[in-house]
């Protein structure tokens, strides 16, 4: 009884241990060491089917010789762990010598005296390979009354292996689907430049500056989108963009395509690290993209200097505030959405509904113009 009592405590022990592991290689360890303390052996192995051989390979042996066992196959049909995987039915044996089945040592340097073997089987009852425990400590024999807890721990064991490999199945996929879907962003960044490409080749050829501002702020529009790929991309996080470096690459780009010769406006960024919803920063995205652009063409007509100056800043509340601002003539059109008398204006309300987000236009003290967007993360 006592004896009994002994076997569950280590067989639970051992159970808690195998279910906290998810990594198949410490799993097969921490499996053939419960074995080997269940049962008290001397040396243990768990072989498994071999999915292209058929043969059954020795996974992670413990004992005196399992450096040099470790790796090698047998026949499926060949010695004990033959007999098991064939029949699905425990086997045990004090004189493995005088076995009708035994096959032969896997080593010369080790001697089998007794043996406990018994199928692995997974959720569908199939067979996928065998545990198996030889020579009994201390002089002691393996006994039929112990073959229960041998088979419980086996089932722990099957059940673990099946799942550790459902879990590097579905990682597996999950790695492919990202390197498809990093191939998209790819794809479309890269469509969506030549489109832009295309038509800022076309600016210079047409002599209507009405019409030269359509297309930039079309470009522009087009590479909003187009960075926010580009970053995608370029990360292995496929759900959040880093709002600064979005806009970084974006205000960097909408300064090239509205460079004029003859001008310098620079542009100042103040911005703090947030990470946002790849579907939130391109929204904010483009709402910054329409404000600059038009900041870009009313703000320095008449200016041949000036700066226009970004700022994004994120409370503890989480409420964000990107600030823009000029130096020049300001904004001749009220973006805000109290009127809609652009189309940058109709964009800018569109799309800030979408963020909740409360837009405020005002007229700097020093001239110039500054527009705030507010919302919550």
């Amino acid at each position: 009884m006592a004896e009994n009592y002994k076997h569950m405590q280590l067989l639970l022990h051992a159970i808690e241990g195998i279910n906290r592991t998810m990594e198949l290689k410490s799993l097969l360890l921490k499996c053939m060491n419960s074995a080997c303390q269940v049962m008290e052996a001397e040396a243990s192995s768990l072989m498994l089917i071999d999915e292209v051989t058929g043969e059954l390979h020795v996974s992670i042996p413990t004992g005196p010789i399992k450096d040099k066992i470790k790796g090698m196959s047998i026949p499926r049909d060949k010695g004990v762990a033959g007999w098991v995987l064939k029949s699905k039915e425990p086997y045990f044996t004090n004189e493995l010598k005088d076995s009708d089945i035994f096959w032969g040592e896997l080593s010369s340097e080790f001697s089998s005296q007794s043996i406990m073997c018994v199928p692995l089987l997974n959720s569908k009852k199939e067979a996928i390979g065998v545990l198996q425990v030889l020579n009994k400590l201390n002089g002691k024999e393996f006994k039929k009354e112990e073959i229960p807890v041998f088979e419980t721990l086996a089932g722990h064991v099957a059940l673990s292996i099946e799942k550790v490999k459902e879990v590097d199945d579905l990682k597996k996929k999950i790695k492919e689907k990202e390197s498809k879907l990093k191939e998209v962003h790819q794809g479309l960044k890269s469509n969506l430049a030549a489109i832009n490409a295309l038509i800022q080749l076309e600016v210079p050829t047409i002599d209507d500056e009405l019409a030269q501002f359509v297309l930039k702020a079309t470009g522009s529009r087009i590479e909003a989108i187009s960075n926010a790929h580009h970053i995608l991309y370029n990360q292995d996080e496929f759900e959040y963009l880093d709002l600064g470096l979005y806009l970084g690459r974006l205000t960097s780009i909408v300064s090239e395509i509205f460079e004029q010769e003859g001008k310098e406006i620079s542009l100042l960024l103040d911005m703090d690290k947030i990470a946002l919803k790849a579907s939130v920063a391109l929204t904010v995205g483009l709402i910054v993209n329409e404000v600059l652009v038009n900041m870009y063409k009313d703000a320095f007509v008449i200016e041949s200097y000036g700066k226009i100056t970004l700022a994004v800043k994120k409370d503890e509340q989480n409420c964000v505030a990107i600030s823009i601002s000029d130096d020049g003539g300001g904004l001749k059109s009220n973006l805000d959405g109290s009127e809609e008398d652009s189309l940058g204006s109709i964009i800018i309300k569109t799309l800030a509904s979408k963020l909740d987000a409360t837009l405020t236009q005002r007229t700097n003290d020093a001239g110039g113009t500054t527009f705030t967007i507010l919302f919550y993360n």
